[in-house]
């Protein structure tokens, strides 16, 4: 069945913190982060940080709006 998949094949979780990340962990080859739209830009570039970066730690999570408040003023 194909309900409720996205185009890469994964089904998205939403994430409101860090500690959900986590639960991730064990399932990054079935679920994709997804950042729910109340989360400060703080809170995104620190769940972020936990998924992505460093490149070097590969943990192999994918998020689905990466980009999404993370803009600098200028």
């Amino acid at each position: 069945r194909t309900r409720y998949f996205l185009s890469n094949g994964m089904k998205t979780f939403l994430v409101s913190n860090v500690q959900e990340v986590e639960l991730l962990l064990m399932r990054n080859k079935t679920f994709a982060a997804e950042i729910a739209h109340n989360i400060s830009s703080r809170n995104r570039i620190s769940i972020l940080a936990r998924c992505i970066y460093p490149p070097q730690i590969d943990l192999g999570l994918s998020v689905t709006n990466p980009a999404a408040r993370i803009r600098s003023e200028e």
